[in-house]
């Protein structure tokens, strides 16, 4: 997905495309984003994360992702590390 610089209502149609195609599995992961988003920048306005605060999300995080079979994990961090090559090579980049 290739955000360029476009009215907000246009980004907001490409965001809600790129969501229908998604697997249903997928979409728990990005409400996870967004909320990490949300707290990331809510913690930037307030404060950094102490190290005990970032060993207690990281945990969190883990056990969120011990539910997930450990094959649908490298299958999908796979997925996006091809993904993410396309984009370069797109751009021309390496």
């Amino acid at each position: 997905m290739v955000i360029r610089d476009t009215p907000t209502s246009s980004m907001i149609g490409h965001v809600v495309l790129e969501l229908t195609q998604l697997p249903e599995q997928d979409l728990s992961l990005v409400i996870e984003f967004v909320d990490y988003l949300k707290r990331k920048r809510q913690a930037k306005s307030s404060h950094q994360l102490s190290v005990a605060e970032m060993r207690a999300e990281a945990r969190r995080r883990v056990e969120k992702l011990r539910q997930v079979p450990r094959d649908e994990i490298v299958a999908r961090f796979q997925e996006l590390t091809e993904e993410i090559r396309q984009e370069a090579v797109d751009r021309g980049s390496r």
